[in-house]
């Protein structure tokens, strides 16, 4: 590639692989970025009700199931239970994130550990964002465990595709000896 930007190029080490693969992979993170706003927006009380009835969607039929006869759904049980999926939750929509991240950036550059590095960043920087905004909705807190959940889960998503990356590296490197 000639011209008065090549060099530029060059330097960022962009190239786009798959235009095509690059800008589904894009609307991907930005679907999911666009999805962890939406619930962060929710006040505590919507946000609560989510999750409360989601552990109550799992909690009762078990209940029934394993408890004995006339037995009482204990609250603390459901508030327990809501605390670990509201985790979770986190820990899952960042994972997505993550790993759509990671292939967009994949699309952009051959260089596998640019795609874990710039990907992290990515994630982790929105993970802090989205905690900040959660102190202008009501009810709602910025809380640094839950952006080391969201960092974690984005870490494991990144992951994945990085070992896949390092995988068909070594088969190529393999194939050529």
């Amino acid at each position: 590639m000639r011209g008065p930007c090549s060099h530029v190029l060059r330097v960022m080490a962009i190239r786009v692989i798959d235009k095509r693969g690059f800008l589904l992979w894009a609307a991907a993170s930005l679907a999911c970025m666009a999805a962890i706003f939406f619930f962060s927006s929710q006040s505590a009380e919507e946000s609560g009700g989510l999750s409360g009835s989601i552990a109550r969607w799992i909690m009762e039929p078990l209940w029934r199931w394993f408890a004995p006869a006339g037995a009482v759904l204990p609250e603390a049980l459901l508030l327990a239970l809501e605390a670990v999926l509201r985790k979770c939750a986190h820990w899952f929509v960042f994972f997505v994130f993550g790993f759509c991240a990671a292939n967009t950036v994949r699309q952009a550059t051959g260089d596998t550990w640019r795609v874990f590095w710039v990907s992290l960043c990515w994630c982790s920087a929105y993970a802090a964002l989205d905690e900040l905004h959660q102190v202008f909705v009501p009810g709602r807190t910025c809380l640094w465990q839950d952006w080391l959940i969201d960092t974690a889960g984005a870490f494991v998503g990144i992951g994945l595709v990085v070992l896949v990356l390092l995988r068909k590296k070594r088969g190529r490197a393999c194939r050529h000896d």
